[in-house]
């Protein structure tokens, strides 16, 4: 069983690659800004006193969330990674080679916890709840969408829980929409 201290717990939020600029590609100098502005809120958390980070571990945001907080890990910061995975055949919907490789060295090298014993329609909400009831931060990237969607509704319930919500909206900021021409 892993121990949570929810006072030095964040967890992250976020969109899939879908709903990114340039729909994720990381060769776009938006998408570059992006991941830069996620490392800052990271690397902010850590000198808050946060040591531990739950990434649900879904293509997009929460992947490249872990994989900042692995590079901190590389570089010496005494940091934990919890993998809180919706259902364990989640990385079946992993499309992209570097995301599945991502993927499958992060559940390899950190502790994983499966909410759901298989896929149902309410796995990836009890993931969010999971990971927003053990937290007092959370870190969001998002974007307005006319329907809802997981991440606004993590976001409202971290709210609703009180937690220390540091968003970073996608809409109107231009810096994430820079092609590299």
């Amino acid at each position: 069983m892993i121990h949570f201290d929810r006072s030095k717990t964040c967890c992250f939020t976020g969109h899939r690659g879908r709903d990114l600029p340039f729909e994720g590609d990381r060769n776009k100098m938006g998408m570059k800004h992006l991941v830069s502005t996620i490392q800052l809120k990271i690397e902010e958390a850590a000198e808050d006193g946060y040591d531990t980070f739950i990434s649900g571990m879904a293509e997009g945001i929460d992947l490249i969330c872990a994989e900042c907080v692995h590079g901190l890990i590389s570089r010496g910061a005494k940091l934990r990674l919890i993998c809180a995975k919706p259902y364990p055949k989640q990385e079946r919907e992993i499309k992209s080679i570097r995301d599945k490789y991502l993927y499958s060295m992060l559940t390899e090298l950190y502790p994983v916890i499966f909410v759901s014993r298989f896929y149902t329609k309410d796995c990836y909400k009890l993931r969010n709840i999971f990971m927003v009831e053990r937290s007092s931060r959370l870190i969001g990237v998002y974007k307005d969408k006319e329907k809802g969607s997981g991440t606004m509704q993590t976001i409202r319930m971290a709210q609703n829980a009180g937690l220390d919500c540091r968003l970073i909206k996608l809409d109107g900021n231009p810096i994430f929409y820079l092609d590299n021409e």
